[in-house]
């Protein structure tokens, strides 16, 4: 056999890795990244989980000992409305008290 037909034999992947330079060479994640990157989310996602549970837990103790009022002005959410939330939560309060009102007329 000749060096011609060794060569043309030779499988594409096999010469190129033979012929490898450092621009050819993988640039992607090896297998441990890959794991340790699925780990890092894992833990992640366990943290927000636990994170989540924990205010569920204590708006449902704060509903429990306040009532509904206990989770709807609580500081937190009184700090983030504007004035636009007020004017909304006023119409909406003077809607369901006008119908209250009406109903009790009628009767």
């Amino acid at each position: 056999m000749n060096n011609e037909t060794l060569t043309n034999s030779t499988p594409p992947v096999a010469m190129a890795a033979a012929n490898d330079t450092p621009q050819q060479q993988w640039k992607g994640l090896t297998m441990d990244e890959l794991r340790m990157r699925r780990a890092k989310q894992l833990v992640i996602r366990e943290v927000n989980r636990a994170s989540l549970n924990y205010k569920l837990s204590s708006m449902r103790n704060n509903v429990s000992q306040n009532g509904v009022r206990g989770v709807l002005f609580n500081n937190s959410t009184i700090t983030g409305l504007k004035k636009a939330d007020y004017a909304y939560l006023g119409y909406k309060a003077v809607a369901l008290l006008v119908k209250i009102f009406v109903r009790r007329r009628r009767r």
